[in-house]
């Protein structure tokens, strides 16, 4: 057995070797206890200054913004429309349920991405494809590159469409309509997102991230104090047998997952930070989501169910309809930049290039979307109304559980091999509860597939 174990981890160690990046961005695997600060960082970020390298420490508020900020988009807003049939106490209870649940997913993808770069020698780079590959083989790859490729550029030729038509609503003379404002701000996103830093981005989306908050607060504030704002509205419908409806709405808002390799490199592999920003940057738009759903539902008559609330709120006043448009564009530009810097990564693993100034993966992630967006968007939004929640609880439901069982078999494989280089103490488990935890966890996601399976065959076979 010790002879197998020997040429076992003789394997393991020229994989390594051979999937090592000659370059890794800047950045050094340090031993935990030559750190230096006491901290459980695995190596540091290094930049070049005028006195040589420096370290560039991550901040836990600007990873904490990223999630949020990707979590969010403009259609927030209008989630109380789909939620009122439920009511407000039923889907609370779905609201923090998918938080739960989709928190959890992306610690099973935080898991897995700090122990793939430990085992590959990588400080970075190690996106959803990487990690698939590791623990799933190719028939993971397989079933999440699709999956994952199609969301990303769904949800990025929204974006894109929707910051034309707010350019339109704000500026109904803008040179070019709608087209050339899409055109114009994809170009200005992407040029920055390729040329600026890991660290001038985050900043920048801190800053965006701010203008979301700074947006919604008055429009609460606003939504809430209106003439028609009761208790009894808010309890008036609670239909709980129409909740489970709307768990694959919600379960579409709660897509981050992609930013969680980025989180994890800008925070030095630092588990805690790292769990801290995934736990913090998803509870946030959780809360914001019950909060406006209370706002909303609380200021609509219950038998008013031709009543578009939002509409009339955005109508009340020139003041409401700035703060609308002002909180969209502020959500769809934060989610802009970590969907289009996720995919730009998931694809540079793919393409096995570790160059951050290698165009290649930057263009064939933000050009498409901007081609579809003029050409046929229609294509893309109608594929992602009906096929986005499948796809969703495919790759961010299923998929993450199932890498992390893998992921500690070949842990506890490692530590029987007693090998002290693949088996860090970072690979003990970020989520607790064990298998019982991960089996629920697929259990649920496959239901839910289940569910929107049956549901897009019956669509298919009335066309």
């Amino acid at each position: 057995r010790a002879t197998t174990a020997t040429r076992s981890t003789a394997r393991r160690r020229a994989r390594r070797r051979e999937l090592e990046p000659k370059s890794l961005r800047h950045r050094r695997l340090v031993p935990r206890s030559t750190a230096g600060d006491g901290d459980d960082r695995l190596w540091s970020n290094v930049e070049r200054g005028d006195d040589g390298l420096r370290r560039r420490a991550g901040s836990l508020g600007a990873s904490v913004a990223l999630v949020a900020g990707t979590t969010l988009g403009a259609g927030m807003l209008a989630l109380p429309l789909v939620l009122r049939d439920a009511g407000f106490v039923p889907s609370t209870v779905v609201i923090v349920a998918c938080w739960v649940f989709f928190a959890a997913t992306g610690l099973c993808v935080l898991e897995v991405n700090l122990g793939t770069m430990c085992e590959l020698g990588r400080g970075g780079g190690v996106s959803v494809n990487a990690m698939c590959r590791r623990t799933l083989g190719d028939a993971g790859v397989n079933a999440a590159t699709p999956a994952f490729a199609f969301i990303h550029y769904a949800l990025l030729v929204a974006y894109v469409q929707k910051v034309g038509e707010l350019a339109v609503e704000i500026w109904p003379q803008v040179p070019g309509g709608a087209n050339a404002a899409s055109v114009a701000y994809a170009t200005a996103m992407s040029t920055f997102l390729y040329l600026a830093s890991p660290a001038k981005i985050e900043r920048f989306n801190s800053a965006l991230f701010a203008g979301v908050i700074g947006t919604f607060v008055p429009l609460l504030l606003l939504a809430a104090r209106s003439e028609t704002t009761s208790v009894d509205n808010l309890l008036a419908v609670s239909d709980w047998s129409a909740a489970p409806a709307t768990i694959p709405i919600v379960a579409v808002a709660f897509v981050y997952h992609q930013v969680v390799p980025v989180v994890a490199t800008s925070l030095e592999g630092d588990r805690k930070r790292a769990t801290t920003a995934v736990l913090a940057g998803t509870a946030i738009p959780a809360l914001m989501f019950i909060l406006w759903d209370a706002a909303v539902l609380g200021s609509v008559d219950a038998g008013a169910i031709d009543v578009d609330p939002i509409g009339a709120l955005q109508a009340s006043s020139p003041l409401t309809a700035a703060l609308v448009r002002g909180f969209e564009f502020f959500a769809v530009s934060t989610s802009f930049l970590g969907f289009g810097w996720g995919l730009a990564d998931f694809l540079a693993d793919g393409m096995k290039t570790t160059d951050i100034r290698d165009p290649r993966p930057w263009a064939l992630a933000l050009v498409p979307p901007v081609i579809f967006a003029l050409a046929c968007p229609g294509v893309f939004l109608a594929a992602l109304d009906s096929a986005g929640a499948f796809g969703v609880l495919v790759v961010f439901g299923m998929i993450p559980p199932a890498m992390v069982y893998r992921h500690r078999q070949m842990r506890d494989e490692c530590a029987l091999e007693n090998d002290p280089v693949g088996c860090l103490p970072v690979l003990d488990p970020v989520l607790p509860g064990g298998v019982l935890t991960l089996a629920l966890m697929f259990a649920f996601a496959a239901s839910e597939v289940g569910s929107e399976t049956i549901g897009l065959a019956r669509q298919w076979f009335r066309m």
